[in-house]
């Protein structure tokens, strides 16, 4: 159904969605669901490589866990789960190139990335987001039902990553003056390594309402608390050499770096977001949901530079200088749509469950907000994209529930399959 659940959570997965959902069973209930999916990355590359300037790569990206173990006492229902809320997994590896006329000399400026050199980059990425939780839910009033979920999350993050610019630009140059004034800033050196490395815990908390408003309609309102995680980037500039440019005119104009290292800290912000979902059963077969999701995610990374040398231009002399001095690329708060219908058949002494819906996923990612039309390419402006779902289950005996579906994002060139099942004891 697309995943739109928020208010027609009724059963033991309700935990992790709407707790207040919980509120509904009344006897022990088990579920496990699991994610598999295969996403494809495209990247940036050299022109030289490819006419379209893209790279597609398929990985393994996403492998879902859930476990839900549900138990009513005392007018209450108490659930305990853990759940693999996100995880990510690529490596990346591409050439410098330069979107700049390179038939003539390259200034300094130009070398370290401005005007539209953009370095080579050798990346490992891995990251997950774990949840465990205890929750707990209650009916307030006949058709008020509320739930609330307390948990430490697991923030596990894992980036290395190569930079370089190719020393032989350096070799391009025509300058006359001295070696200690061509010498370019450490800190954009020609070689960087970034290391960053966390594994945390901290705590977190969802709170979520059901009201039945009709027998047949129903509003759920979740608001998910995530915590922020302060982050070290571990920055290694290696000890390298800038050869002599002109080695026969009795000059050494060589220059050696030595090895250096800082640490840069930044904060992750995990996205909070509020959900609303209403749910209409339009007949005893047919049940439609809708969800809307709003993502404060404008905040994801603080404390990085966003403000990149791509789109710098030439002033008097051998500066340079953004043009309209603001961040080049920015995170935005997002809204995500779910939707999705449930059709019932009562065949064979079971009921039978036929869902189809959509949904739209979030681009958490960095977008160029310059209007350089070589950082637009590198970091492009993508709000979200849309996956289609279809799925279906088989109630046994009103004790088990055996669901399976298909995720399909076009766009993302992603499929995924999502198996749950359910015990009600």
């Amino acid at each position: 159904m697309g995943g739109a659940f928020i208010g027609i959570a009724d059963d033991a997965t309700a935990a992790a969605i709407n707790p207040a959902g919980l509120s509904f069973l009344t006897t022990p209930e088990i579920s496990l669901s699991h994610c598999a999916s295969w996403q494809t990355y495209d990247f940036p590359v050299s022109r030289r490589v490819q006419s379209e300037g893209e790279q597609r790569q398929y990985e393994p990206v996403f492998d879902q866990t859930l476990v839900n173990v549900i138990y009513p006492q005392w007018g209450f229902t108490f659930a305990v789960f853990r759940q693999v809320a996100f995880r990510s997994e690529f490596s990346f590896d591409r050439q410098q190139f330069v979107t700049i006329n390179a038939n003539r000399p390259l200034s300094i400026a130009e070398q370290f990335g401005a005007s539209g050199n953009f370095a080579g980059r050798t990346s490992e990425h891995y990251s997950e987001v774990i949840h465990n939780a205890f929750v707990v839910a209650k009916t307030l009033q006949p058709r008020v039902h509320a739930g609330l979920a307390l948990r430490t999350t697991q923030l596990r993050l894992r980036l290395d990553e190569r930079q370089y610019f190719e020393p032989a630009l350096w070799l391009q140059t025509q300058f006359n003056a001295a070696p200690d004034q061509i010498t370019p800033p450490r800190v954009e050196a020609l070689y960087r390594i970034d290391h960053v490395h966390r594994n945390q815990f901290k705590a977190s908390f969802s709170l979520g309402l059901l009201l039945e408003i009709t027998s047949s309609l129903s509003l759920g309102i979740v608001y998910d608390n995530l915590p922020s995680y302060d982050v070290e980037n571990h920055l290694i500039y290696p000890a390298y050499t800038l050869p002599d440019r002109t080695p026969n005119d009795g000059l050494d104009d060589a220059v050696f770096f030595k090895p250096e290292e800082k640490r840069l800290p930044f904060t992750l912000n995990l996205p909070d977001h509020w959900g609303f979902g209403l749910s209409w059963e339009t007949s005893s077969r047919l049940l439609c949901a809708a969800d809307v999701l709003l993502y404060r995610s404008h905040y994801l990374l603080q404390g990085l530079n966003f403000d990149l040398p791509q789109d710098d231009s030439p002033e008097a002399g051998s500066r340079y200088r953004d043009s309209d001095g603001e961040d080049d690329v920015r995170i935005k708060n997002h809204l995500a749509l779910r939707a999705g219908l449930e059709y019932r058949l009562a065949e064979l002494g079971k009921i039978w469950l036929l869902r189809a819906g959509f949904y739209t996923e979030p681009n958490f990612g960095l977008q160029a907000v310059s209007r350089d039309s070589n950082l637009q390419r590198e970091f492009p402006d993508k709000s979200g994209f849309v996956h289609v779902t279809s799925g279906a289950g088989v109630v046994l005996n009103n004790k088990v529930r055996f669901e399976g579906s298909v995720d399909i994002c076009p766009a993302l060139g992603q499929i995924g399959f999502i198996g749950t099942t359910v015990l009600r004891l």
